[in-house]
């Protein structure tokens, strides 16, 4: 599932070790912000510097965060992917998800899964409406990405694409 939140990335610098708190395409600075707010929460620091060769990437939601949309109570990171900066790829996604399971950082729903993809344009749109759970919120579409990770060439990079909710788009405009 897609969240209508803001992105960030967790790390630890293999230069000088660092931990490093990052929005779409900047380094944030410590301080009281949403970002730092949730690495603190989820002790994120903490948990890499055991792993110092993984980064975390996820979706930060939540109240004062493009409108809430999930109904959260509180600032949350909910987990998408786990890059190997030492060896540069992208951990696939079972061993992304008992990575996250084991330091306890929550994960995005996964709304299907499966050995092979069947889908046409058509039931992708179909998968990707509904609401977030919980709410009556229309959700903003759904990630479609492999279980084992792959590069595309036809995307001249990982295989990762979003599907937006045609109701969303149509709801809020964006």
């Amino acid at each position: 599932m897609k969240y209508d939140g803001t992105s960030a990335t967790f790390s630890i610098d293999p230069r000088d070790g660092e931990f490093h708190v990052c929005g779409r395409s900047m380094s944030i600075k410590p301080g009281e912000n949403i970002y730092w707010r949730v690495a603190r929460k989820h002790d994120l620091e903490r948990a890499l510097r055991r792993r110092p060769h993984l980064a975390i990437q996820g979706e930060v939601v939540g109240p004062e965060i493009q409108k809430n949309r999930l109904g959260l109570k509180e600032t949350s990171l909910f987990a998408f992917s786990v890059f190997d900066v030492s060896a540069a790829c992208y951990l696939d996604h079972d061993d992304a998800r008992a990575v996250l399971a084991e330091v306890g950082v929550p994960t995005v729903e996964v709304l299907e899964q499966g050995d092979s993809f069947q889908h046409t344009q058509e039931t992708l749109l179909a998968l990707a409406e509904g609401a977030y759970p919980g709410t009556q919120n229309e959700r903003e579409g759904m990630v479609i990405r492999p279980r084992r990770e792959m590069l595309s060439t036809a995307l001249n990079g990982r295989l990762s694409f979003k599907v937006i909710s045609n109701r969303f788009l149509l709801r809020h405009g964006e």
